[in-house]
């Protein structure tokens, strides 16, 4: 696990390659997510109680994490579906949850100081080549694939957000 971690914040191709095709690696992918989750549950907890939102701590750190959660979810599934129909790639929900998944761990870095901007860019590198890897197709693609699944994905997190 440790190998498949310091891969992945490398964005070392062969630790996705073997990720996706790994399916016990589904529940090591999930882990990951649920401690990005947690992570991104207490950043917006503390986050609202600096700023004296009025909010519960309680209430965003649960937002947080089911929002993290399910929008892995969602945009593992809509990285497959836009990949498979308008790409012709071959590939599954699991493998793109288990590549966006690993991914993920660039999320942890969040949390040092001074870190933040760059580790969300760090992710988006990563992130690329993990569905780039998990989908085998070129790079254009691969770059059309991933704005629309942000794209869905922030609409996802913001809908969320304004229910919750």
């Amino acid at each position: 696990m440790k190998d498949r971690l310091l891969g992945a914040l490398k964005g070392d191709v062969a630790t996705f390659e073997e990720v996706e095709h790994d399916r016990s690696a589904t529940i090591q992918a999930a882990g990951i997510v649920a401690v990005s989750a947690v992570l991104a549950g207490i950043g917006g907890g503390l986050s609202n109680s600096i700023t004296g939102g009025t909010s519960s701590f309680v209430s965003i750190f649960i937002t947080g994490v089911l929002a993290t959660l399910i929008s892995w979810v969602a945009f593992s599934a809509i990285i497959d579906f836009v990949g498979r129909k308008f790409f012709n790639a071959e590939s599954s929900v699991g493998q793109m949850l288990r590549v966006t998944g690993f991914a993920s761990v660039v999320t942890w870095l969040i949390v040092i100081p001074l870190i933040g901007l760059l580790s969300f860019l760090w992710y988006l590198w990563v992130v690329f080549k993990a569905i780039r890897a998990g989908l085998d197709i070129p790079t254009v693609p691969t770059l059309v694939v991933i704005i629309i699944g942000l794209v869905i994905r922030l609409a996802l997190r913001v809908i969320f957000a304004a229910i919750f």
